[in-house]
């Protein structure tokens, strides 16, 4: 399993491997390979003080030298991009890789995930619930000038899993850098768009349970079923706000699970207003608004790493 986190995502890191090892069936064990951009040494151990024997962390220091001159707006930082280099920093010996983002809680068995065939495909993941297409608003910028099917499926890159091998003979990395410099001015959805461009038509798809959107669930004519994974994806993180939905609830309880139990985020008047935002009928009928916000944060405090 592979992941990466900066110093402001060490806790959601601790949450989200609490949570794997949790649900993973006896006798399994987990390989963890976690990119280090800053992590704090302390936090660092109560990462590693927050899961049992059955899980091995590597640590890994982040090398982002590729990454200068990519495109970051609001609160997401380079980090973002390190997914796409994991051919090059994972061991040889890795053939399979189970990228979970950290910002995510696993309430299954993801050894029946890790075990699917992948019928020679470089990546499994699952459509995206906000960017269904790659011509959709936020989709793949350059999807016309790429020859790209407008038709195509577009997926969250949140969870994935990845023939590395066949990730190296693509050339994923390289391509993807390639695709952001040259439409580093157009980019919404950072390493997540340059994949989708990189890899359409050549991706399989997961059942949407493996990647579910708690915030967005309720605004989309979907079935609704138990998940498998939740992604906290968006601004209503659980760990800076205190969300409505059931969901968050059980965040806390694997929270509580980890060497931060009894945290809690600072409540304030912000995250009392997201709470009765996030799920209400108010959101449905101004979510274009939101949308909307999106491009003018984009627009506002675009900036290229460092």
């Amino acid at each position: 399993m592979v992941c990466a986190a900066d110093r402001n995502y060490a806790l959601p890191m601790a949450v989200m491997l609490g949570s794997v090892e949790a649900n993973l069936r006896p006798g399994r064990r987990l390989e963890v390979y976690a990119l280090d951009d800053g992590i704090q040494p302390q936090d660092a151990g109560k990462v590693r003080a927050s899961v049992g024997d059955r899980v091995a962390i590597h640590w890994l220091k982040a090398e982002k030298e590729k990454l200068a001159g990519l495109p970051v707006w609001g609160r997401i930082s380079a980090t973002t991009y390190l997914k796409l280099t994991l051919g090059e920093w994972l061991p040889p010996h890795v053939e399979r890789a189970l990228w979970l983002d950290c910002d995510l809680l696993v309430t299954a068995d993801i050894a029946t995930l890790w075990e699917m065939s992948m019928e020679g495909l470089p990546a499994l993941a699952a459509q995206d619930q906000r960017v269904p297409l790659v011509s959709s608003r936020f989709g793949v910028q350059g999807y016309a000038e790429l020859g790209l099917d407008p038709a195509a499926m577009y997926f969250n890159a949140g969870v994935m899993l990845i023939d590395v091998d066949g990730w190296r003979k693509l050339e994923v990395a390289a391509r993807a850098l390639d695709y952001l410099k040259q439409y580093r001015d157009k980019v919404y959805f950072w390493d997540q768009e340059a994949l989708n461009a990189v890899l359409a038509g050549r991706w399989g798809l997961l059942d949407g349970r493996w990647n579910w959107h708690p915030s967005l669930s309720h605004l989309r004519k979907v079935e609704q079923r138990e998940p498998w994974i939740l992604h906290f994806s968006g601004n209503l993180k659980p760990w800076e706000c205190e969300g409505s939905s059931m969901h968050y609830g059980l965040y806390r309880f694997y929270l509580d699970q980890t060497a931060w139990s009894g945290w809690r985020p600072v409540s304030n008047w912000q995250g009392r207003m997201a709470r009765m935002y996030e799920q209400s009928l108010l959101r449905r009928w101004i979510y274009p608004l939101e949308q909307a916000g999106t491009r003018i944060l984009r627009a506002m405090t675009k900036r290229y790493s460092a």
